[in-house]
C-alpha cells in the first residue's frame, strides 16, 4: 500500500482521494510543466483596452537562481497606450475533474497599481480544453452548464502607499438556491498588504459552501451560488482598464508572484485504489498553513511535486516536508471514494472563436477548425458577456 493511497485528511473537511502540487519555488522552467497548460490568445471583450495573454509573461525564477521575488512570475506589461492590447498572463490546470476539495496557493501580489492578480476554480466548460457536438454546438448555449466560479482576486491599486486598504476579494458565481444566476461577493480586510510577502489563500468547497481562508485561518463562509460540477484551477494576472475593478492599466510592468498551489479534492469518477484506510500512512493528513509563507522555510508536500511537474532543480529539495505523514482515524464515506487521475483524458488544444452576438447569450456562433470527429474544441474562458469575441492560438 503506498503512502496516502486511501487519500488526504483536510480538517473540518473530511478525506479527499486526489492530490495536485505544485512547487514553483523549485522549478527550472514552466514551460516544460506536464500539468499546466500557459494560455496565449487574445480577448477583445472589454474596453477600454483588450487583453493578449501571452506565454512569455509565465516565468520560472526558482529560490536557488532568484535574487528577488523567487517562484513563478505573472507579468501585466505597462505602459500600454490608450485603446491599445494590455500584455497579460494566465495559466490553468490540465486536470480538470476538480469536484470539492480544499485548494490553496501562496501569492505575493504587484506593489504597481492598476492590475487584479487572482487564482480561482472554474467549471470545465467555460475553460480550455471543452468538446462540443455539432447538435450541442448549433443548440446553443441553453444546453451549457451554468457558469459555475470560485475566485480570489487582489486589486493591485487598493494595495498601494497612498492607498493601503489592506483587502481582498471573494467572489461565487452561479445559479443561486432562487433560480437566479449572478454572483455572490464579499470583501474582507486582511491583516497585512498582500504585496508585503506571500501570503497564503485558499478556499475549501464542499456540497452547499465554500469556506475561505487566508494564512490558515479562517475569515468567510458562502452557502449561496455553490458550484456543483467538476472543473480546474486557474492562476492570472490581468487588467483592461476598467474604472469600477482593477483601475488600470498599469504604467509599468507589473509583478504578481506564486511560491506554490496545492489542492485536495475528489472527481467526478474516482478510481477505487483503497486497501486498508487503517494502513500507516494510508490516509495522509493535510497541514494547515500558520502565518505568511516564507521561501526560505519549507513547506509540507504530500506528493511527488518532481513526479508530476517535472524539471525541478536539485532534488534536495525534491520533497522539503517539515512535517510527517500522519495516517487518519477517520473512515471514508461513498462519496470520498480513493481515486487516482488515469480516468480523465487530456484534449489537444486547437484554434477556436467565439462569437456572442446577442442579449445573455441567448445565441453563439462558433467557427473554425470542427475535427475530423466531427467536435469543436471551445475555449469560452470565463467571461460570457455579450459581444465577446476570443481568438486562441495553435499550442
Amino acid at each position: 500500500l503506498g503512502k496516502c493511497e486511501c487519500g488526504y485528511s483536510v480538517k473540518g473537511q473530511g478525506i479527499f482521494s486526489d492530490a495536485f502540487e505544485a512547487d514553483f519555488l523549485r522549478q527550472d522552467d514552466i514551460a516544460n510543466d506536464k500539468d499546466w497548460d500557459i494560455q496565449q490568445y487574445n480577448q477583445s471583450a472589454w474596453e477600454p483596452f483588450t487583453g493578449a495573454y501571452r506565454r512569455d509573461n509565465v516565468i520560472s525564477n526558482p529560490l536557488a537562481q532568484a535574487s528577488r521575488d523567487p517562484g513563478l512570475q505573472l507579468y501585466v506589461r505597462g505602459p500600454t497606450e490608450k485603446g491599445g492590447q494590455v500584455s497579460v498572463a494566465e495559466l490553468v490546470t490540465k486536470r480538470e475533474d476538480m469536484q470539492y476539495g480544499s485548494f490553496r496557493a501562496a501569492i505575493k501580489t504587484p506593489t504597481v497599481a492598476g492590475t487584479c492578480a487572482s487564482m480561482f476554480w472554474l467549471i470545465s466548460h467555460m475553460a480550455v480544453g471543452m468538446v462540443l457536438s455539432l447538435e450541442q454546438m448549433r443548440a446553443g448555449p441553453q444546453d451549457f452548464p451554468t457558469k459555475q466560479e470560485i475566485d480570489i482576486e487582489m486589486l493591485s491599486y487598493e494595495d498601494t502607499d497612498a492607498s493601503p486598504q489592506k483587502k481582498i476579494h471573494l467572489v461565487l458565481h452561479g445559479r443561486s438556491v432562487r433560480e437566479d444566476t449572478g454572483t455572490e461577493q464579499d470583501i474582507p480586510q486582511v491583516p497585512f498588504r498582500p504585496s508585503d510577502g506571500f501570503h497564503e489563500y485558499r478556499f475549501d468547497w464542499s456540497p452547499g459552501k465554500v469556506a475561505f481562508f487566508v494564512d490558515g485561518q479562517h475569515i468567510r463562509d458562502f452557502t449561496d451560488r455553490v458550484p456543483t460540477e467538476p472543473g480546474r484551477i486557474l492562476l492570472n494576472h490581468w487588467s483592461h482598464g476598467q474604472s469600477g475593478w482593477e483601475h488600470g492599466p498599469p504604467e509599468k510592468d507589473a509583478l504578481m508572484t506564486v511560491a506554490y498551489v496545492k489542492a485536495y479534492f475528489n472527481t467526478k469518477s474516482p478510481l477505487p485504489k483503497c486497501v486498508d484506510p487503517e494502513a500507516k500512512d494510508a490516509v495522509c493528513e493535510v497541514p494547515d498553513q500558520v502565518g505568511p509563507v516564507s521561501p526560505e522555510t519549507p513547506t509540507t508536500f504530500l506528493t511527488d511535486v518532481t513526479a508530476i511537474s517535472g524539471n525541478y532543480g536539485s532534488t534536495d529539495s525534491v520533497n522539503p516536508s517539515t512535517t510527517p505523514n500522519k495516517p487518519s482515524s477517520g473512515k471514508i464515506s461513498p462519496d470520498n471514494k480513493c481515486g487516482g487521475d488515469e480516468g480523465f483524458t487530456l484534449v489537444a488544444k486547437r484554434s477556436i472563436a467565439l462569437k456572442a452576438v446577442s442579449q445573455h447569450m441567448a445565441n453563439v456562433i462558433l467557427a473554425r477548425h470542427v475535427d475530423l470527429q466531427g467536435a469543436v474544441l471551445l475555449g469560452i474562458n470565463e467571461y460570457d458577456f455579450p459581444g465577446v469575441w476570443f481568438e486562441r492560438s495553435m499550442a
